[in-house]
């Protein structure tokens, strides 16, 4: 069997201290390996595209969503399933899940899309959703693409009854990716359900850019190597997680369970883990247990486990304690920082408070300038850089809310 996903972590320091520590940063990478060398061979597509066809979509915006479906239809192949639900205050399956062998006749059906009223978001998600769940077979990718411009305002508007119901096809082996065009969406809500729908969230600031938006989706879709890829955590005694970023998590029998989706050919998924520990002897321990489960479709939709110790090393030699630590992974923590900073200073903004938004903002881009100087990074240059951007003839408006949501994202997920 290939080494379909190719896991690994790195300490923040080398070395520990025996008397304990409050914090100490672990950075787990998983590294999707490779995929079928011919295109024809890759895992079948399950997929039901959800599109918002509210009155705010008119023109435009459900003109360039329409050529976003009839380029996917056009990327697929006769293996592949693909059904397309259009919804306002009502939901229309717009064609039932079909094989994609007379494209022609599915870009028809597209292009007879017209815009209507108001936004039943829930009613098109679960349409789209059970379209998917009923068709699932071992092997395939099962997807939901939901594209909205607009609040949900129609049937299910409660947000954690609708992560709720994301979360729930999540674990049927449906995932949901959200994308959220213009001024009028949620974008709390829009990436929530992307985030629990173990999917991807996207921001498209201008009608144009959907199909670009759905081909870099869809391009991810045709190279998926793993599917319901997870790890769970069992901390040694001593050891206790302090915090988790990068993924959502569920508690189970005590111990966090990490989603982190489905994996596609080369891409790279890292989840930082902050730690404490209580006093230990001198010498290398198992502080912590790493319990990866994930179904290989390059194989035939194989379950596969791997379990992996990790071990630190604790010292009392103040020498080693001060050996620098890594600067990648020390990269990932201050990056992980600054979207909690993004997120603080949202709040502030929110809450009519922009000068204190903004000094949070500086701080943390004269912080990363800072790191970028004694760590030689240019990475650091680069985010400091878009912070400062951000701040350049300030005015906060929905648009900028949409930005600044998005560079937080962007961060936690550790993307460049």
């Amino acid at each position: 069997m290939n080494h379909t996903v190719l896991f690994n972590h790195s300490w923040s320091k080398p070395f520990l201290p025996t008397g304990g520590t409050e914090k100490i940063y672990l950075l787990i990478r998983a590294h999707g390996g490779e995929g079928s060398k011919d295109a024809k061979d890759r895992a079948p597509i399950n997929l039901s595209l959800v599109l918002d066809r509210s009155g705010s979509m008119s023109g435009e915006p459900l003109s360039y969503s329409k050529k976003a479906c009839q380029f996917v239809t056009e990327q697929m192949n006769v293996n592949d399933l693909l059904s397309l639900v259009a919804f306002d205050d009502h939901v229309r399956t717009v064609f039932m899940p079909v094989k994609v062998a007379h494209k022609d006749l599915i870009k028809q059906r597209i292009d007879s899309i017209e815009a209507g009223g108001t936004t039943n978001l829930s009613g098109g998600l679960i349409e789209g959703a059970q379209h998917v769940l009923k068709n699932k077979a071992d092997g395939m990718v099962n997807r939901v693409i939901l594209l909205s411009d607009g609040h949900a305002n129609e049937g299910i508007t409660d947000h954690e009854k609708l992560l709720a119901i994301a979360k729930e096809y999540r674990s049927s082996g449906v995932g949901i990716s959200a994308l959220g065009i213009g001024e009028g969406f949620d974008e709390e809500l829009m990436e929530g359900i992307a985030e629990h729908g173990g999917g991807n969230f996207y921001y498209i600031d201008k009608a144009e850019n959907i199909p670009a938006i759905f081909q870099e989706e869809l391009h991810g879709l045709l190279s998926v190597v793993a599917q319901n890829v997870k790890l769970k955590l069992i901390p040694s005694e001593g050891t206790q997680i302090a915090g988790l970023y990068g993924y959502p998590a569920d508690n189970q029998a005590g111990h966090p369970v990490i989603y982190t989706g489905d994996f596609y050919q080369d891409e790279v998924k890292s989840i930082l883990v902050e730690l404490a520990f209580l006093p230990h002897s001198q010498g290398e321990h198992n502080v912590l247990q790493l319990h990866w489960e994930y179904v290989d479709v390059t194989e035939n939709a194989a379950a596969c486990s791997i379990t992996i110790d990790v071990k630190a090393v604790f010292t009392s030699d103040i020498n080693l304690l001060h050996v620098p630590g890594n600067p990648e992974v020390l990269q990932k923590v201050e990056l992980t920082k600054s979207a909690k900073v993004i997120e603080e200073a949202m709040a502030a903004f929110d809450q009519g408070d922009m000068e204190h938004g903004q000094k949070l903002l500086k701080a943390q881009a004269d912080q990363m300038l800072q790191m970028s100087v004694t760590m030689n990074s240019l990475v650091m240059v680069e985010e400091s850089a878009k912070l400062y951007s951000h701040l350049e003839n300030f005015e906060y408006s929905s648009k900028k809310r949409k930005e600044l949501h998005q560079e937080k994202y962007r961060r936690m997920k550790r993307k460049q």
